[in-house]
């Protein structure tokens, strides 16, 4: 029961955070869109993976594997266990951090060049690589948290991020504008380190407001005497000489989960990059111009995807929480639990898919003409629409994969949907342009998500029928979208392009839930996949 409310609890937690944090993240877009323009979010996503690539090499996995060692020592009641894992994944992740800090600061000219193909990102490389120790310290302490189930602070501390990042930007605009200095990238560049940095500090200071609530409880009158602070300080030495005995174990056992996993984020960070540096140049070919292209590029990552990610708050939320456990049903050998999970999971991201399927292909155009004021977006909105339902349920179950100890399979299967996605890059963009693209990364998606199915049901774990649950998941989506639709088309030019949206949009949802509470109540039996 315990455990049962706590991922209710987290579950919602994270997910209303996740939601403000995407909210927050979607206007940032727009205003984006409305002052730097396209071009120069265009730009900024072309660096992006190289600063990703980066924090997966000192930091990949670290996150997930002091979650698991902190977990481990809590349940040993070994609070100093625990901070000793956390000291050791703050050097690692630290040290490593460091040293790559100075290497993309003093090699962004040769990267911006060579590996981007657009010298413009140099500026930013080198603002962005003060980021890496600050987002270092803000995973490895989520992740303590997280293995100590304080759901709270790494909730609190992403929304933080993104609100001192946008409050930075419009902050330091509002000064650029005054006095007639042009905004561009690099001040994206300056608002992400200011994010990184506050979300540091936060993690920082609830670890240690924490722990001294923690230890006060335990010992209620080490506040008590004028040298109270002085016995502390000295407490506080004498535990960290005693770290040294086992640390380099701690270290040891860090490094036995999180390379793997690291491994995995940096092949797929790499393969990001190249994909950011030659999506725009396939773009020239089919007939853009270079502005052109940038532009048509930041529309795509910097709009639409934002766009179609946002739903995922929901299922990166209880990804997060089904993880451990999963494998903690998976070690006490609990089948029905597993299978159940995995049933759940499925069900729940096709009705979340199915959903925002019908929401994007219905208002997909009207969401890019009027929120960012771009036709491209809205196009490219309405046709991503169909991964919504690939997407939702590939995200829940990857999480179970994980937790069942299937890394090394996601990670082939992710390789090779990537590797399919390139192949469209180089063979349909220049025909097609940004179409091709959007083609491509529905067969990638198609693929990683027919891949797990696959795999949980030749585990016996997946036992619902994927066409019973499709004709129980779809027709409330048709149903809606077809009534949302005849109100849009009876009301155009009537009432005002947003009112009609708003009011749109509230008989699609309120529609689809009423017609859809059959299906959310209906119990599946044990079938075939097929």
């Amino acid at each position: 029961m315990n455990q049962k409310r706590y991922l209710i609890k987290g579950t919602l937690l994270l997910t209303v955070m996740g939601l403000l944090t995407r909210a927050a993240g979607f206007f940032y877009k727009i205003f984006l869109s409305r002052t730097i323009g396209a071009s120069e979010i265009g730009l900024y996503q072309i660096a992006v993976p190289i600063l990703s690539l980066c924090t997966a090499l000192c930091g990949g996995g670290i996150q997930t594997a002091l979650s698991g060692l902190v977990a481990r020592s809590l349940a040993r009641r070994s609070r100093h266990g625990a901070k000793q894992a956390l000291f050791a994944g703050l050097f690692l992740s630290l040290s490593l951090s460091m040293v790559l800090s100075v290497t993309l600061y003093f090699g962004a000219e040769l990267l911006a060049e060579r590996i981007l193909l657009e010298k413009s990102c140099a500026g930013l490389l080198k603002v962005l690589a003060f980021s890496l120790p600050f987002g270092m310290i803000h995973s490895c302490i989520c992740g303590y948290f997280m293995g100590a189930k304080q759901i709270v602070p790494p909730a609190l501390a992403q929304f933080a991020e993104q609100v001192i990042r946008i409050s930075f930007f419009i902050l330091a605009f509002t000064l650029f504008r005054k006095n007639g200095i042009p905004a561009d990238a690099r001040l994206m560049a300056c608002s992400a380190l200011a994010g990184e940095a506050a979300s540091a500090l936060f993690c920082v200071l609830s670890f240690f407001l924490l722990s001294e609530k923690k230890a006060h409880k335990e010992n209620p009158d080490s506040g008590q005497g004028n040298h109270s602070a002085k016995n502390r300080c000295f407490s506080m030495c004498k535990k960290w000489l005693s770290f040294r005995h086992g640390l380099l174990a701690s270290i040891r056992q860090i490094l036995s989960v999180s390379v793997p996993l690291s491994l995995n984020r940096m092949l797929m960070c790499l393969l990001q990059t190249v994909e950011a540096a030659l999506l725009p140049q396939m773009l020239r070919r089919s007939g853009l111009t270079p502005a052109e292209a940038l532009s048509s590029y930041g529309t795509l990552t910097g709009m639409a995807l934002p766009m179609i990610l946002f739903p995922t708050a929901v299922t990166s939320a209880l990804g997060m929480l089904l993880l451990p456990t999963v494998s903690e049903a998976q070690a006490l050998h609990q089948k029905d639990q597993l299978s159940s999970t995995a049933n759940a999971a499925f069900l729940g991201g096709l009705l979340l898919g199915s959903f925002c399927l019908g929401g994007f292909l219905l208002f997909g155009g009207a969401i890019g003409s009027l929120l960012f004021h771009n036709r491209l977006a809205g196009s490219c909105i309405r046709r991503l629409a169909l991964i919504c339902p690939l997407l939702y349920i590939s995200t829940t179950l990857t999480s179970i994969l994980h937790g069942l100890g299937k890394s090394a399979s996601l990670l082939l299967w992710n390789l090779a949907g990537f590797v399919l996605r390139l192949l469209c890059v180089i063979c349909l963009v220049p025909t097609y342009g940004l179409y091709g693209y959007l083609c491509g990364m529905i067969l990638d998606q198609l693929l990683l998500t027919v891949c797990i199915l696959y795999s949980l049901h030749r585990q016996n774990l997946l036992t619902v029928s994927i066409p019973r649950a499709l004709t129980q998941m779809l027709p409330p989506a048709v149903l809606a979208g077809s009534i949302a639709f005849l109100f849009l088309t009876l009301s155009e030019q009537k009432i005002p392009a947003q009112i009609s949206l708003i009011t749109g949009g509230a008989i699609y949802g309120a529609i689809f839930i009423l017609s859809a509470a059959p299906a959310l109540s209906l119990k599946y039996k044990p079938h075939r996949i097929l």
